[in-house]
């Protein structure tokens, strides 16, 4: 896939994430990044690209994927997907599970709202086990569209988006 930069000039994907990181000074030479997975597309995406850059910028990887148990076997298929990439790509791996229904009800919190809290929840312990001061989760233009409308949803105001 190619982007084009500011001066029009036609970049690759990878190209353009290795400048955002460098830009942003993100990750530095001997960082180990933990990558949240979850199966789909975009974090794919990110860890596909991340692997790409892990020589050349020198930082180290670790899978982390939480099965949020909301899909009953789909939800451990994916668990299961996530942790053949990161076997067939030599990558270490987290793999756990968290019941999101009973996490939602306790909290009175809805299941979107419980799945984020403990998506990060876990994200943050992989990276305090692994003593890793990076993480790195993918997110698309609708994650954000949907965030709002969530909001909007509840009943938030202005300042609540």
């Amino acid at each position: 896939m190619e982007l084009e930069n500011k001066q029009g000039k036609q970049i690759t994907f990878p190209a353009k994430v290795r400048a955002t990181i460098s830009h942003h000074a993100l990750i530095t030479r001997g960082d180990q990044v933990i990558v949240g997975v979850s199966g789909g597309p975009d974090s794919l995406a990110l860890l596909h690209v991340l692997c790409a850059l892990r020589a050349d910028l020198q930082f180290t990887l670790h899978v982390a994927h939480l099965n949020h148990q909301l899909r009953g076997a789909d939800s451990q298929a994916d668990a299961d997907f996530v942790a053949a990439i990161a076997r067939d790509w030599q990558l270490d791996a987290t793999i756990e599970s968290r019941d999101v229904n009973a996490l939602a009800q306790a909290e009175h919190l809805s299941i979107e709202e419980a799945a984020r809290h403990a998506r990060y929840a876990f994200l943050a312990q992989v990276a305090q086990a692994q003593g890793a001061s990076v993480v790195a989760v993918a997110h698309h233009r609708d994650d954000q569209v949907e965030t709002v409308l969530m909001h909007l949803m509840r009943g938030s105001g202005l300042a609540g988006l």
